[in-house]
């Protein structure tokens, strides 16, 4: 069976789309990462610090305070500037990748700082939010409402 030309460049298209798309999806997923600055794990909060991710607009962190930084791909550089026990400036840097599957992490700024050779997953944690329980179904009732003030017709106000 001879395979026409034309069938193996309309197969070679598709393929590269595909392989295209995959391509796209791994690079151009948003991510959100927390930078968190509160107390944890009996380690302190830091008293200041500025954190940049991937270059963008430095975030100015104190104690018990968590900010957000856009990121899209998965490999990213966190530069941390902090001001140590000598009220000496300190700049450190980390590359971090996030999973893909992962939408939200938390960059625990205490415990990066802690110890700055840790493996990523002790300082980059996945996050999840809050759930919230389902409300209550309220019972429907058939009374039609007939006025804007919420009225229906089985109920009268009287002056």
């Amino acid at each position: 069976m001879k395979v026409s030309r034309q069938l193996l460049i309309r197969v070679g298209f598709v393929l590269v789309l595909i392989i295209i798309a995959i391509v796209m999806y791994h690079v151009g997923k948003q991510h959100t990462i927390l930078i968190d600055n509160n107390n944890i794990d009996g380690l302190r909060a830091v008293d200041w610090a500025m954190v940049s991710v991937d270059g963008q607009e430095a975030l100015e962190m104190y104690p018990r305070i968590r900010d957000q930084a856009l990121v899209v791909g998965q490999k990213h550089t966190i530069e941390v500037t902090y001001t140590n026990e000598d009220w000496e400036d300190v700049t450190v840097s980390v590359d971090v990748t996030v999973p893909l599957e992962q939408n939200m992490m938390m960059f625990s700024l205490p415990k990066y700082l802690e110890d700055t050779s840790a493996p990523q997953d002790v300082w980059l944690t996945p996050f999840a939010g809050m759930t919230v329980a389902p409300e209550a179904e309220t019972e429907a009732t058939d009374e039609a409402v007939s006025d804007d003030m919420g009225i229906s017709d089985g109920m009268m106000m009287e002056f």
